[in-house]
C-alpha cells in the first residue's frame, strides 16, 4: 500500500504538505466538536436555500466516533462511504477492497446510517474496485473527477501554478470540453462524476477567497446548466467557514436561473438517473405522419417536443424546445421525431442516445426519420460532438430531458468527511 505521506507529497509538494499540517490543526479538535460546528454552518447554509448535501465519511472516524453524525441525518444530509480506512484503493488486492467495503457498511449500519454510494478517498480506482462497490452492494460511485476551464493559470503566481498542475496531475481528470459531465450506468452501478476545481485547489493550492470560490464555481453552474449537465460541487466541510459566502452565491445563482437547476443529494441523483433510464416509450403509428405515445416512466419525467404538433398542453422551455405536460399524446410531424439508427450501428451507441433521453429506433429506411446515424464505430471521445450535432440541426424531435420536473440542469453539493479529530487525522498516516 502507497505510503499516505509520500502520496500527499506527490499531489502537494513538500512545502504546502507542512502548510497542510498547519491547516489541519486549526481545523480539527482532539473531539468532533469543531467537525460538527463546521457542519452546523454548513446546514445552516443549506437550509436557507431550501436543499440538502451528501457527505462521504470514512467509516473508521465514524466507528470511533458512532454519535457524531446522528442528528445531521434529520436535517437533509446524505452520508456517504468514504472509504473504511483514508486509504488510496487502487492499491489494495480485490479481495482487500471487498473486506474494506462490507466492513464500512457494517459500520455505518451500527451507527444508524443507511449508506448506498461510495466515493473513494483521493477519489482514485482500480481495475476491480467498481466490481467490488457494487458486490458490496452500493446502488452509485462518485470518483470520476472532471475539470471545467475556469481559470487562466498565466495568471496564478508560479506556486500556484505549481500546486495547481500536481493537482491535475494526481486526479487526471476528465476534460469538460470532450467528455460529459453526467451519470453513466454501469451494469447496476451509477457513476457520478466529480467537478474541478474544487474547494482544496480554489482554497489551500491557490490561496482563494469566498469571491475567487464564488467566480469559479459560478462559471462552472453556467457552463452544467446551458449544456444540460451535472455540476457535483465538492466542498469539504471543514472549509465551510473560508467559502461559506461564496457557496451561498452559486446556490443563489442556481434558485435564480431558467429553466430551473435541480439540487439534490447523490443518493437522489443515482435513484433518478436509474429510474429515468428505466423509462420506455410505446409508438403507435396512427396515420401518416401520426404518432401515439404513451411514456411508462418515473414521476416528474420531463418530456420535450420542438418542430411538431402536440395534441397536449404544453409550456416553453429552452432551445426551441417545449415541456409537454402529458406522458399520453398524439404528435403530428413530416418524419418521425426520433433519431435513427442503421442496423449496424454498434450497441454503445444506441445505449449512450438512449442515457441522454433520446427515441431511438434501429431501422434501414433513413428517409423516414428527422434524424439517421448511419456508422459502425462510436468512442466516448465522439459523445460531446455528437450531441452537439443532434441539437443544432434543429431537426423535429421528441426527447426525455435529463432532470425531473422541467429542470435544465443539476447541482448536488457535497463534501468528503475525511476524519472527525485530530486522532483520526493522525492514525490516518497508519492506514488506521
Amino acid at each position: 500500500m502507497a505510503n499516505p505521506i509520500k502520496l500527499a507529497a506527490g499531489a502537494k509538494g513538500q512545502s504546502a504538505l507542512l502548510n497542510r499540517v498547519g491547516m489541519i490543526t486549526k481545523r480539527y479538535g482532539l473531539t468532533p466538536a469543531k467537525m460538527q460546528r463546521a457542519l452546523d454552518q454548513f446546514v445552516k447554509t443549506l437550509r436557507r436555500f431550501d436543499c440538502g448535501a451528501t457527505f462521504p465519511a470514512t467509516a473508521a472516524a465514524l466507528e470511533r466516533h458512532p454519535a457524531a453524525l446522528e442528528k445531521y441525518q434529520t436535517q437533509g444530509i446524505e452520508f456517504a462511504v468514504h472509504g473504511y480506512t483514508h486509504v488510496d484503493y487502487s492499491q489494495l488486492t480485490a479481495e482487500e477492497q471487498l473486506a474494506h467495503l462490507h466492513r464500512a457498511r457494517e459500520v455505518f449500519a451500527a451507527a444508524g446510517i443507511k449508506a448506498v454510494g461510495f466515493r473513494s478517498p483521493y477519489l482514485r480506482q482500480g481495475d476491480h474496485l467498481y466490481a467490488a462497490i457494487e458486490a458490496a452492494g452500493f446502488s452509485y460511485v462518485s470518483n470520476q473527477p472532471i475539470l471545467w476551464e475556469v481559470l487562466n493559470t498565466d495568471d496564478l503566481t508560479p506556486a500556484g501554478q505549481d500546486g495547481y498542475r500536481r493537482a491535475i496531475d494526481f486526479y487526471a481528470p476528465w476534460e469538460a470540453n470532450k467528455r460529459l459531465s453526467l451519470p453513466q450506468l454501469y451494469n447496476q452501478l451509477v457513476e457520478i462524476p466529480v467537478s474541478l476545481p474544487d474547494d482544496e485547489i480554489l482554497l489551500d493550492r491557490l490561496g482563494g477567497n469566498n469571491d475567487f470560490v464564488a467566480k469559479s464555481w459560478q462559471s462552472i453552474l453556467s457552463q452544467t446548466h446551458r449544456r444540460e449537465e451535472l455540476f457535483t460541487l465538492q466542498l469539504h466541510p471543514e472549509r465551510i467557514a473560508r467559502c461559506a459566502e461564496g457557496l451561498s452565491a452559486v446556490l443563489n445563482e442556481a434558485r435564480a436561473l431558467a429553466p430551473a437547476v435541480w439540487i439534490a443529494r447523490l443518493d437522489e441523483i443515482a435513484a433518478w438517473w436509474q429510474a429515468r433510464t428505466e423509462a420506455s416509450v410505446e409508438i403507435t403509428d396512427v396515420d401518416e405522419g401520426k404518432f401515439q405515445l404513451t411514456l411508462t416512466a418515473p414521476d416528474g419525467i420531463t418530456v420535450l417536443a420542438r418542430g411538431v404538433q402536440v395534441k397536449a398542453p404544453t409550456a416553453p422551455w429552452a432551445d426551441g424546445y417545449r415541456q409537454v405536460k402529458a406522458t399520453t399524446f398524439t404528435l403530428r410531424a413530416p418524419r418521425r421525431p426520433f433519431i435513427g439508427l442503421s442496423p449496424g450501428a454498434p450497441p454503445n451507441l444506441a445505449s449512450f442516445l438512449r442515457q441522454q433521453g433520446y427515441i431511438v429506433e434501429i431501422s434501414a429506411e433513413g428517409h423516414r426519420y428527422s434524424y439517421y446515424l448511419e456508422q459502425n464505430k462510436f468512442t466516448t471521445e465522439q459523445e460531446r460532438t455528437l450531441l452537439a450535432q443532434i441539437e443544432e440541426t434543429n431537426c423535429p424531435l421528441l426527447r426525455l430531458g435529463r432532470w425531473p420536473n422541467g429542470a435544465r440542469s443539476a447541482l448536488s453539493i457535497t463534501g468528503d468527511i475525511d476524519a472527525l479529530t485530530l486522532w483520526d487525522y493522525g492514525l490516518r498516516l497508519f492506514g488506521k
